[in-house]
């Protein structure tokens, strides 16, 4: 695992120098970050960072305040991890219904919890009980927290990233984010950042399976059927916008109107007047307006889907013949130039992170997956029968397609 730390590391310092080249080269690109009304090519990432708080989540422990408690807890094995969490609850509730044990014992020698109307709850009572209603769920937290942090160091940007998505909640929610807080089980700030930053753990670990169990032949069918080489396009934009005052009829007419002009801007190309010229005078497209609506280079997944469609079906120097339709608008594209398809070891890099997405979409089960990975690969043990029982069943209900059986010792 030092190793997978190691080249994460290469990786992250590899995504920062791309980082730079590409905010170096932004003035040459940056009109595919903008188009209709400065961004109208650019693809709508529908994959923002996910930040979900779920009930599994919730359920994590408090982060250790001190450095001793957490060295400690650190140097805990599994097991001890897994029997300290339901003596940990056992004790809350003892706390919560204002019960003082005093050392008095059964004849058996139990400890006695609570007596009720003649009824005695023992301590062996109270945490069978507990253990049948979430020593499962409490173990699988604790083993994950423990893993998790075991293999993937907190770092800066994990810090930063939970801090800025709190801010969005705070701005989303704004009167009501307490509420927000409150419904989600959520006691502050500072374990929503937990949670937040347990989440990105969760995040690279599930991306690191993935990796790990790519193959070279899915690697290298993917190159032969998805890679191309860059192309560049200029383009006119001819857009327009639904009113909300305007009633569906009204709006279908100011739709209709755009097209019709974009189809008179497409006559009067094939008629030889110059695109650019065309540009200037018809383009709704403010970025690339004044540089004759040239896009630059790019490639599959920098723009709209309907958009590169259309651009990569075209050879150089030839236009779309029909507008083509975006959300942005009405585009007439002219494609104007084509690069040579990148070697399979060039694009390796580019053909893992596409297959890491594809498969997170895939298979909702991907996350459950990497983590009873990781889970083996630490050896659990679970000793106790009902625990353990429960887990397999967990396990099997989690993921029906998990390939290959998972069981604890």
């Amino acid at each position: 695992m030092a190793e997978k730390k190691k080249a994460n590391a290469k990786t992250g310092a590899a995504k920062k120098e791309t980082a730079a080249k590409k905010k170096t080269a932004s003035k040459k690109t940056d009109v595919k970050k903008t188009t209709a009304k400065k961004e109208s090519v650019k693809k709508v990432d529908a994959k923002n960072e996910r930040k979900v708080v779920d009930a599994y989540e919730i359920k994590r422990q408090k982060e250790k305040k001190q450095n001793k408690l957490v060295k400690w807890f650190n140097n805990l094995t599994l097991e001890q991890v897994i029997i300290g969490g339901v003596i940990i609850i056992a004790i809350l509730l003892i706390v919560l219904i204002g019960v003082s044990t005093k050392n008095t014992k059964t004849k058996d020698g139990d400890d006695i919890v609570v007596q009720v109307d003649g009824k005695t709850i023992t301590a062996n009572d109270l945490y069978e009980e507990l253990k049948k209603q979430s020593g499962q769920s409490v173990a699988i937290n604790l083993i994950d927290d423990y893993i998790l942090n075991k293999e993937y160091e907190t770092t800066s940007e994990m810090e930063e990233s939970a801090e800025s998505t709190i801010e969005t909640y705070k701005n989303t929610y704004g009167d009501s984010y307490e509420q927000f807080l409150e419904y989600n089980g959520i006691s502050d700030d500072n374990e929503l950042k937990e949670l937040l930053i347990k989440n990105s753990k969760l995040t690279s670990a599930t991306e690191d399976y993935i990796k790990d169990n790519l193959t070279e032949k899915e690697m290298k069918e993917y190159y032969e059927n998805n890679i191309v080489g860059d192309i560049s396009a200029k383009h006119i934009l001819i857009s327009y916008e639904e009113d909300e005052d305007l009633s569906d009829e009204e709006n279908e007419a100011k739709k209709e109107e755009a097209k019709a002009k974009a189809e008179e801007v497409i006559e009067k190309l094939k008629n030889g007047e110059d695109f650019s010229a065309l540009v200037k005078e018809y383009s709704d497209d403010e970025g690339t307006k004044e540089n004759g609506g040239d896009l630059g280079y790019f490639n599959t997944g920098d723009m709209v889907e309907a958009f590169e469609t259309a651009a990569y079906a075209l050879d150089v120097n030839e236009y779309t013949t029909e507008p083509v339709e975006t959300e942005y608008g009405y585009h007439i594209i002219m494609k104007t130039g084509q690069k040579d398809k990148p070697s399979y070891k060039k694009s390796k890099d580019t053909i893992k992170e596409k297959l890491v997405e594809e498969k997170k979409e895939e298979d909702s089960t991907i996350s459950v997956k990497a983590m009873i990975a990781l889970r083996e690969e630490y050896n659990i043990k679970i000793k106790d029968k009902t625990i353990k029982s429960d887990y397999n069943s967990y396990i099997k209900e989690a993921t029906t397609t998990t390939t290959t059986t998972t069981s604890a010792e």
